[in-house]
């Protein structure tokens, strides 16, 4: 086949296929051009999960009329004059390829007014053809309306998300540039209703509240400023600020540690890996901390052009940013934690599963409180002493164990028929709340605690669109949730099974790990592992030897006692033979 020059618009189409993944990508880019025009109100607007609307109106320094048709034009910038100015860089938008792909791929409105104009300028890009400048009545700053976006592509178009995952994309970006940029305001309207909105005070703790929370918020602590960042770090300037949650506050994804880098947004594994470590025995495995880390220093020692989205960075010493991070957040940390009181929580006997219970608490809140009133309770079972569980075939999956005592609060020590058994509290209790949330399911008696008053929980878009898609597997295990305006929930009713934890906290972890795909054969399985794994009891958690009993006599009754949902042993064995040889017995 010959060589042949490809024309304009299959160019323009693959260059944004480069940069606009996604409309999340969109707003991202734009947001970025609103900040380099100096603006200090920055509101975006979709709708359909930015399928059919994208609007981002700022009140920035605008662009004149002689400059906006060079504004969609490729390879056109206003912040490059040559190569050796990457060294220097300290804007955002670089390359001049945002809005000229924007245009290659949507229905294309700039709307922009200089503040020393008479009035505005209205330039139209209908996928990539361009129509004439026309004046137009205007505010100060520019408003952007990108219209269909991939209609002119739509194989790209076919693998966008549902709505509620791309808003969330976008509001995910948002976010990220409100903690980068406290200093200006930002709203966020998805369909109409505002989402996400900071007041640009300038106070890093006040956009956390708008973007996690007041909850997550209040367990969040400054990065406690240190001249001892290490020898490397010395000859990078480098500092290091932001906030860090203390190990109360996890996510079961990492998706709650953001990184910026001289304010730019970026995404790195290895400082992830950096902040991990810090939190290495405060946190259970498989948990993972909310972080939001700024890292300052010279243009010339990061370089910002090593990805078309400017997404990842590269740093000219690797290692000394690697641990500058750890060790700032390590001795953050460090310094709250042991300040931290630790909540007692009261632990009742494990009831057993053949016993259905309606629980009522006094405080929902306060997970401590004791049991005030025992409803319905129900034998499903006949046989007053149910026997430890055994196979299809007859034959027994656990031995008949004997409870010697506890380990470090978190393992159990037994002594079986052939040689010790270390037993993981957690992962047992797991296994034993999972089955018995799918035994009451399978028999349609699933067992609800129902809240004295509603607690209201307000959700990110995430958990809002994980809640939206699993609402009838949720009716189905117990919880019974309403709608209580904007993105807050009023939750009315829980498993049972989660009467030991905090209603609030717990639903958003369940969330969470179904947000990042959580673990199943089915839906309702993914939602009953989750559910048993947020309400069984933690490590580190001191038990009596009744409770330790009641626990272990319990597992031998479950049809799979060896791995908890989430495919983790629930204990280990040490053979009579292996003692004897390693004390030299035989």
């Amino acid at each position: 086949m010959a060589i042949q020059v490809l024309d304009e618009a299959t160019i323009g189409k693959i260059a944004a296929g480069e940069v606009i993944e996604r409309p999340a990508s969109v707003v991202k880019e734009l947001v970025e051009n609103a900040l380099d025009a100096s603006a200090r109100s920055i509101v975006v607007e979709i709708a359909a999960g930015g399928r059919e609307c994208i609007r981002v109106r700022d009140d920035g320094l605008g662009i004149s009329a002689a400059d906006l048709p060079l504004a969609i034009e490729r390879h056109a910038t206003s912040k490059l004059r040559r190569f050796e100015d990457l060294a220097s860089l300290r804007t955002f938008g670089f390359r001049g390829e945002a809005l000229a792909s924007i245009a290659a791929v949507s229905d294309l409105e700039i709307i922009s007014r200089p503040p020393d104009a008479v009035h505005g300028v209205r330039l139209r890009s209908v996928f990539g053809r361009r129509t004439a400048l026309e004046p137009v009545a205007a505010a100060p700053g520019t408003v952007v309306t990108v219209r269909d976006l991939f209609a002119n592509v739509p194989a790209r178009r076919s693998f966008l998300r549902q709505e509620s995952t791309e808003t969330a994309y976008i509001q995910r970006v948002v976010g990220a540039c409100a903690l980068a940029h406290p200093e200006v305001r930002f709203e966020l309207v998805v369909d109409g209703r505002t989402v996400l909105a900071t007041d640009g005070s300038g106070s890093l703790e006040n956009v956390l509240v708008g973007v996690f929370g007041a909850e997550a918020a209040a367990q969040m602590v400054p990065i406690q400023p240190t001249d001892d960042l290490g020898d490397q770090a010395r000859p990078l300037r480098l500092e290091v600020h932001g906030c860090v949650g203390l190990p109360t506050l996890t996510r079961s994804n990492r998706l709650g540690m953001l990184f910026f880098v001289n304010r730019r947004w970026i995404e790195s594994r290895p400082l992830g890996v950096a902040v991990e470590q810090a939190y290495h025995t405060l946190i259970m495995v498989g948990r993972y901390p909310v972080a939001v880390i700024h890292l300052e220093l010279p243009p010339g020692s990061v370089d910002v052009n090593v990805h078309p989205t400017k997404r990842e960075v590269r740093f000219s010493d690797e290692r000394a940013v690697f641990n500058a991070v750890q060790a700032a957040v390590r001795r953050t940390l460090a310094q709250h934690v042991p300040a931290q009181s630790v909540p007692s929580v009261s632990f009742s006997p494990l009831s057993p599963p053949a016993v259905q219970r309606r629980l009522v608490l006094a405080d929902p809140t306060r997970v401590s409180r004791p049991v005030i009133r025992v409803e319905a309770e129900e034998k499903l079972h006949t046989d007053a002493s149910p026997t430890p569980s055994s196979s299809a075939s007859g034959e027994r999956l656990l031995p008949v164990l004997r409870v010697l005592g506890q380990l470090h609060g978190t393992y159990i020590i037994a002594e079986g028929p052939d040689g010790l058994y270390l037993i993981d509290q957690h992962a047992a209790h797991e296994r034993v709340l999972l089955e018995q949330l799918m035994v009451q399911y399978e028999r349609a008696a699933v067992d609800a605690q129902v809240l004295l008053e509603p607690l209201v929980v307000e959700l990110t878009s995430a958990q809002l669109a994980v809640l939206e898609d699993y609402q009838e597997e949720l009716r189905q295990l117990g919880f019974q949730l309403e709608p209580f305006g904007g993105s807050a929930v009023a939750i009315r009713a829980v498993p049972a099974v989660m009467h030991r934890r905090s209603p609030n906290t717990t639903l958003l972890a369940i969330l969470d790990e179904l947000a990042s795909g959580g673990r199943g054969t089915s839906r309702l399985e993914a939602l009953a592992i989750s559910t048993a794994c947020h309400s069984a009891i933690r490590a580190g958690q001191e038990l009596t030897l009744a409770e330790m009993r009641e626990l272990v006599r319990q597992l031998e009754e479950c049809t799979a006692p060896r791995a908890c949902g989430h495919g983790r042993p629930t204990m280990l064995h040490l053979s009579q033979q292996e003692l004897e040889r390693q004390f030299a017995r035989r």
